[in-house]
């Protein structure tokens, strides 16, 4: 019985395993956590979908460039047959001017000659639409990926503080202990253990506060992720930031260049300009060819034979007078370039308020880090020494818990103060327009 009884543990030990969801088996980091939403996002899939619209309509407005080759074919039934009579020696005679049966098959070419240059300039329209779809897909691939890394810090941080409020928890049930030891005793009042309750459901109802912050950014992430209700998020990560500050000119400049809306921005100024340059060409003369190759019947004089004949020809278009259709085009072209220009220069101030704001965002987090580490060690002096003197009887039991409770406040400040540096980080790096990765 023994063998069986093991096989049967295996197996459910490998239904169990294969039934665990994935993204319990192992913490994420915050690279994996942003290759994770950058695979699998809906809102990405979407905008992929725009690239590839944006390429079919580039391939359809070169179209033109290229030979026009089409086949056609036809037949006709006609009952009425009309003629012409001729009295000859010999007796009457019938012409027909037509056939019972009639058909054709024709095989026809066109090829536009020129245009003079009003189908490059909607090429290259279509193709700076191309570019701007691919430049949306960035935007979105950056903007999804730096609301991971707020998300993935700000889990980190809550289950950090929720940490620290249970030990701090834990602190007051043995503080709740020996009070109500030493009410036992006579060495304690009813108000130190009321006062102690109070701070007790004072910390637990921090907890709770903290807790429900911290479910709200797993579920965030846990949307981000695609996993369902109620699954794990495991993550591993660290708050470390680099050291120092790095160059506000060269930071505004990157983010001049490489911001995904300033992409966005000068494509859109790129094609107004190409718009105006299609309206500019809208009435220039189109000059094709054309030829076409069939085989029919019907033919005079011998109307049963299969005939083949050649066509071609030249032809040319020239607008003479659209409505004030093109005018209008123009001055559309002309409002939309204005207006493309205008929310550059916009951005292009935005970028670097965006870039001084986060700058003086890392200033003021690092300061407070160094003053935080300065108050974490002056905090836990201060507990060692309560510690001390409460078991030497100098203190109270409501000193020690100040203590302990300034030290646990210690200790989230400088959990704050290291979180704000790397969002701070993150945030220059946003602004820079850099690719949302692990700093």
């Amino acid at each position: 019985m023994k063998i069986p009884i093991c096989c049967f543990a295996l197996v459910f030990g490998a239904c169990l395993a294969t039934a665990e969801p994935a993204s319990s088996a192992q913490s994420l980091t915050l690279a994996q956590a942003i290759d994770a939403v950058l695979a699998r996002y809906p809102s990405l899939d979407a905008a992929q979908a725009a690239v590839d619209a944006a390429r079919g309509r580039s391939l359809q407005s070169g179209a033109a460039r290229l030979p026009q080759v089409s086949a056609g074919g036809a037949y006709t039934y006609m009952s009425f047959r009309p003629y012409v009579a001729f009295s000859l020696p010999s007796g009457t005679s019938v012409m027909y001017e037509t056939i019972t049966n009639s058909y054709n098959v024709t095989l026809g070419v066109s090829q536009l000659l020129t245009d003079f240059g009003r189908t490059d300039a909607l090429v290259a329209l279509a193709r700076t639409g191309e570019i701007s779809a691919r430049d949306a897909l960035e935007q979105a691939r950056h903007q999804l990926g730096y609301q991971t890394i707020q998300a993935f810090y700000s889990a980190l941080l809550w289950r950090e503080s929720v940490a620290v409020a249970d030990e701090e928890i834990r602190a007051l049930d043995e503080a709740l202990r020996i009070t109500e030891s030493k009410l036992a005793s006579g060495k304690a009042t009813r108000f130190d253990v009321l006062t102690t309750h109070v701070r007790l459901a004072n910390a637990r109802n921090a907890r709770a506060d903290r807790v429900a912050a911290l479910e709200k950014q797993e579920a965030l992430l846990r949307q981000l992720l695609g996993y369902a209700p109620d699954a794990p998020v495991l993550l591993a990560g660290e708050f470390d930031s680099p050291a120092g500050l790095p160059d506000l000119s060269a930071t505004i400049a990157e983010g001049l260049q490489s911001r995904p809306e300033m992409k966005l921005a000068r494509d859109a100024e790129t094609e107004a300009g190409f718009k105006l340059d299609a309206a500019n060409r809208e009435n220039r003369p189109v000059v094709a060819a054309q030829a076409v190759a069939g085989v029919e019947n019907g033919m005079l004089p011998a109307m049963y034979d299969n005939k083949g004949y050649v066509s071609a020809g030249l032809s040319v278009s020239v607008p003479i007078f659209t409505g004030r259709r093109i005018a209008g085009e123009r001055i559309i072209a002309r409002g939309e370039l204005r207006s493309a220009q205008g929310r550059a220069g916009e951005l292009a101030r935005t970028i670097t308020a965006d870039v001084e704001d986060a700058l003086a965002d890392l200033k003021n987090a690092q300061a407070h880090l160094v003053s935080a580490d300065t108050l974490v060690a002056q905090a836990q002096e201060a507990l060692s020494l309560a510690k001390l003197r409460y078991a030497n009887g100098v203190i109270t039991n409501f000193e020690l818990l100040d203590a302990q409770s300034n030290a646990r406040a210690a200790e989230l400040a400088r959990l704050q103060s290291r979180y704000d540096c790397v969002l701070a980080h993150q945030a220059i790096a946003r602004a820079a327009g850099q690719q949302p990765v692990q700093r």
